[in-house]
């Protein structure tokens, strides 16, 4: 199978084992001594994963171990594979390789590394050039979301139905160099930027009424704009016994 074709895992596995200097790597067993690791003798083949043992190691005797077997790591003609292979994750979201050193890391770092990347905002996509947002179907949804809010009355004034008309708005989104959760505003301001829709053509929505309770005793309530997407502070109702 080419490397074009394999998983991101099989191919990350490959690249390390079968590296024409994976034989020479600092934690393999010395061709004098098996038990020892080739990078230096002094650790055994097990300093890169440890005692499995509950209380078997202490802090201190950690410490020192991991650090003579990450100063092997970092002297490794193949490190770079290695850390690149312990840094794989599998289908459940973990580690594939949670335990022990891997390219010069231990397993807390590469855990740490694996959080941090899940925290870390993805990059916004790059804008797709004009001739891409510039198709019928798409400038007719834009026009379209110009108008109208819900996605129903978008799609019959596209002219479209309704699941087309929501893919067209996704990459419309995409293309416009916004995150996939852009909201309806910032999609209209970006396409006004780029020059697909005239300012005047977005519409502004007209503020719903909303019948606010009045005061004590049965007064009426006023009637208050509200403004989708705005706070509405409610008025006191008309004092006692007067008109509303």
């Amino acid at each position: 199978m080419s490397p074009a074709r394999m998983d991101p895992v099989t191919a990350a596995y490959q690249a390390w084992t079968e590296h024409r200097f994976y034989a020479y790597r600092g934690c393999a067993p010395d061709a004098d001594t098996p038990s020892r690791a080739a990078g230096n003798t002094a650790l055994t083949l097990d300093a890169w994963t440890g005692t499995t043992e509950d209380g078997g190691e202490d802090q201190a005797t950690r410490r020192e171990r991991q650090d003579a077997a990450v100063e092997v790591c970092l002297n490794c003609p193949v490190m770079v594979q290695c850390d690149v292979y312990g840094g794989m994750v599998g289908a459940d979201g973990k580690l594939l390789d949670p335990y022990g050193i891997r390219g010069g890391r231990t397993a807390l770092e590469r855990h740490r590394l694996l959080v941090k990347s899940r925290k870390e905002p993805l990059p916004l996509p790059v804008p797709a050039p004009d001739h891409e947002l510039r198709t019928e179907q798409k400038l007719s949804v834009l026009r379209a979301l110009a108008v109208h809010e819900s996605p129903e009355d978008v799609a019959r004034a596209a002219g479209m139905d309704l699941r087309t008309a929501n893919w067209q708005r996704a990459r419309i989104t995409t293309q416009l160099g916004l995150s996939k959760t852009a909201s309806r505003a910032e999609v209209l301001e970006a396409a006004v930027a780029r020059g697909l829709l005239r300012a005047d053509e977005v519409a502004v929505p007209a503020p719903s009424v909303v019948s606010v309770p009045g005061g004590r005793r049965g007064a009426r309530g006023r009637r208050v704009a509200s403004v989708p997407g705005q706070l509405s502070f409610f008025e006191a109702g008309p004092a006692l016994g007067a008109a509303a």
